[in-house]
């Protein structure tokens, strides 16, 4: 059986969005595997699709097949990871000395192949070259530049997706349009209120009604505008990295984050943002610290979102319960759960699409931008995980982000409870 990776349905999903299995010869990608085999000295270079059963190539130098089965696909292995996969001889090596590419035609000795990884995440396939003799070494320059070869593809199979999707936008409506002055006033209400309290204490303190400075009540004030002005920014950084994932223009910076510490300095801002009761939000105990690879900023956001949400959505008494453990598979889970007025399936639709509002019957409308959820739907998949959702009418939300076990990088024991 063949390799899966963790989020693969995602991934195939992903891979039918940019329309490009199946289609004819691109010429770009054509001269680049020519570069790339003149460069590694290598018969092979391909540009491979890794689909639900097979994988395609959508640019091959020196092979005449056009794909194989998936099963005995080496890129198969290469897009476990984001790191390259080097297999210097493949005949000792125990995952591939039987393959049918090894034992016969084209008789594979040497591979290197570096994945084609899209601006969410996903890995589509490889950037590959292949050689029928073994190799005594494939050095950290070669890896670097085959890294190089396949951002390039990758770039060029998103420029013709953007292309395309162009060339397929239907001519802007009236329902367009009203959704845009929809959005904008919505957001224009989001950010009045803060900004209409700063004022009020900026106002405060010009007129000195408490006397010179140097009053305690003062501090109170710059307290409040020091909060009232980090929602502002909150959400401008929403709304900011929720554009630039719609467009694809966003990079991760990753490094290793403690999930306990995450979850606790998560906890602060949410109920320093919503200006809730700390004891509502509560974490549970772990007997490890578990350490994944992951961007900090991003996480903590995804986290952040979450708990906002289960603060908003409930009848005035939330309680609010944050945990996070391992899968015996090795997935990470970490869950927020809460007692709010939760969703219906067609509620939980409507809250993943973008700029959505849900107005349930008889309740107050709570308001929003109305891209929390999507926003970390997106930045989990870039991370390689999902977002799970269970959710019932009056009785409440589990909502999940799942990272796959690759991500995660140690554990230690615990011995002081997290508050």
């Amino acid at each position: 059986m063949f390799p899966v990776p963790f989020n693969d349905t995602q991934r195939l999903e992903a891979l039918e969005s940019y329309d490009v299995l199946d289609t004819g010869p691109n010429e770009a990608l054509d001269c680049l595997t020519r570069v790339a085999s003149a460069h590694f000295k290598c018969p092979v270079a391909l540009v491979s699709l890794v689909d639900e059963t097979r994988q395609w190539f959508k640019s091959g130098h020196g092979l005449e097949a056009v794909e194989t089965d998936r099963e005995s696909a080496f890129c198969g292995h290469t897009i476990q990871t984001n790191e390259p996969l080097v297999i210097l001889d493949a005949t000792r090596d125990a995952r591939f000395s039987d393959n049918t590419l090894v034992c016969g035609s084209p008789e594979i000795r040497f591979y290197a192949g570096a994945p084609l990884i899209t601006p969410l995440g996903f890995r589509l396939g490889t950037f590959c070259v292949i050689d029928v003799e073994a190799r005594e070494d494939f050095s950290s320059a070669d890896t670097a530049t085959l890294k190089d070869f396949a951002k390039t593809a990758m770039e060029m199979l998103e420029l013709q997706r953007r292309v395309k999707s162009h060339e397929a936008q239907p001519p802007e409506n009236d329902c367009a349009e009203k959704a845009r002055v929809d959005l904008f006033s919505t957001v224009a209400h989001e950010i009045r209120s803060p900004v209409a309290a700063l004022c009020s204490s900026a106002k405060i303190l010009e007129s000195q009604i408490f006397g010179p400075p140097g009053d305690e009540r003062y501090l109170e004030f710059f307290c409040m505008m020091s909060e009232t002005a980090e929602q502002v920014v909150n959400l401008a950084d929403r709304m900011l990295n929720f554009a630039r994932l719609r467009t694809g223009d966003v990079e991760m910076k990753e490094e290793l984050v403690g999930v306990r510490d995450l979850l606790g300095k998560a906890k602060r801002l949410a109920v320093m943002e919503s200006g809730a009761d700390g004891a509502c939000v509560r974490i549970a105990d772990m007997e490890h610290e578990i350490f994944v690879r992951a961007d900090k900023v991003y996480l903590a956001q995804m986290l952040q979102n979450l708990i906002l949400n289960a603060l908003k959505y409930n009848d005035g008494n939330p309680e609010i319960l944050l945990n996070a453990g391992l899968s015996d598979a090795g997935v990470l889970t970490i869950d927020v759960i809460d007692s709010g007025i939760g969703m219906n399936e067609e509620g939980i639709r409507l809250a993943l699409q973008p700029y959505a509002q849900i107005q349930q019957t008889g309740r107050k409308f709570v308001g929003g931008v109305g891209i929390g959820l999507p926003l970390v739907k997106r930045l989990i998949e870039m991370h390689g995980g999902r977002l799970a959702i269970e959710s019932k009418e009056n009785i409440g939300t589990k909502a999940s982000l799942l990272l796959p076990a690759y991500r995660v990088e140690s554990i230690r024991d615990l011995a002081v409870p997290l508050l």
